[in-house]
C-alpha cells in the first residue's frame, strides 16, 4: 500500500532498500576480484571485469555518435564553408562563438569569416550550433574530447586554423588522428623546459627539476659576483 508520498511502507522504512543497495555493490566487487584474480592465472580471459581505464596510456573508443570537439568543414578546394551568417552564434547558449566577417575574393561567395573562434571554457557541448548551422560547417564528428591542459583562458580558445585543421586530420588520417594528435601534443608540453615567464607551468614533474636547475645557477652567478666584488682593494 503506497503513501500519499507515493513510497510504500517497505521503501519508508529504508533498511530493506538500504540492504538491496549492499547487495548490489557487493555483487559487483566480489564479482571483479574474482574476475581479476582469474585473468592473473590465465582463467576466464573471454570475461571482462569492470577496471579504470588508465588514462592516456589507455582509452575508450567513442561511439560514431559521440559529440566531441568542433571542426570546420571545407570545400573540396580547400576554403572553409563557413558563409558568416551568425546563425551558430545566435543559436549558442553559452555565447561562446566569437565570428568576425569578411568580404569573399569570390563574388559567389557573399562573405566568410576572419575570425572564427570558440571559448571551450563556456561552451557545453550541446550540439546547438551544429544544428544552426544551414551549410554544414560545423560539426563535432572529430572522436576527440575537449583539450583539458592550459593555465591561462587563451590556452581553451580554438581558432579558426585549429578548427579547420582538425578536419585536414579527420580527411587525411582517419578518426583516431585528432586524438592521436592531442595525445602527442599533451607528451610535447611535458617535454618543454622551464619558462621564467610562465612560472606557473613548474606544476609539471621535468619542468620542476628544470627551475631547480636554473635556481641553481641563479645562486652560483650572484656568489661568484660578490666574491668578485669582495675581492677588490679597497680606495683606501
Amino acid at each position: 500500500m503506497k503513501t500519499p508520498t507515493g513510497m510504500t511502507l517497505r521503501e519508508r522504512v529504508y533498511l530493506p532498500e538500504i540492504f538491496k543497495g549492499m547487495l548490489v555493490t557487493n555483487y559487483h566487487f566480489l564479482r571483479n576480484l574474482t574476475l581479476h584474480f582469474a585473468h592473473l592465472v590465465g582463467l576466464a580471459k573471454e570475461r571482462s571485469a569492470a577496471a579504470t581505464v588508465q588514462y592516456p596510456d589507455q582509452r575508450k573508443t567513442y561511439s560514431e555518435n559521440f559529440r566531441g570537439s568542433h571542426r570546420l568543414t571545407l570545400r573540396p578546394n580547400g576554403d572553409v564553408r563557413c558563409t558568416a551568417c551568425f546563425m551558430c552564434a545566435t543559436a549558442c547558449p553559452a555565447q561562446c562563438i566569437y565570428i568576425e566577417a569578411g568580404e569573399h575574393p569570390d563574388p559567389q561567395v557573399e562573405k566568410y569569416p576572419l575570425r572564427y573562434e570558440i571559448d571551450t571554457l563556456r561552451c557545453i557541448y550541446c550540439g546547438l550550433c551544429v544544428e544552426a548551422c544551414p551549410c554544414d560547417a560545423i560539426r563535432m564528428d572529430t572522436h576527440v574530447h575537449p583539450r583539458i591542459w592550459g593555465f591561462d583562458r587563451k590556452d581553451f580558445i580554438e581558432t579558426k586554423e585549429v578548427l579547420t585543421h582538425r578536419s585536414v586530420v579527420l580527411e587525411e588520417q582517419g578518426r583516431d588522428g585528432n586524438m592521436n594528435e592531442m595525445l602527442a601534443w599533451y607528451k610535447e608540453q611535458e617535454r618543454r623546459p622551464y619558462d621564467r615567464l610562465r612560472p606557473e607551468l613548474k606544476t609539471y614533474t621535468e619542468r620542476e627539476r628544470r627551475r631547480q636547475e636554473l635556481e641553481q645557477a641563479d645562486h652560483a652567478e650572484r656568489t661568484a659576483a660578490d666574491m668578485l666584488v669582495n675581492a677588490r682593494p679597497s680606495d683606501g
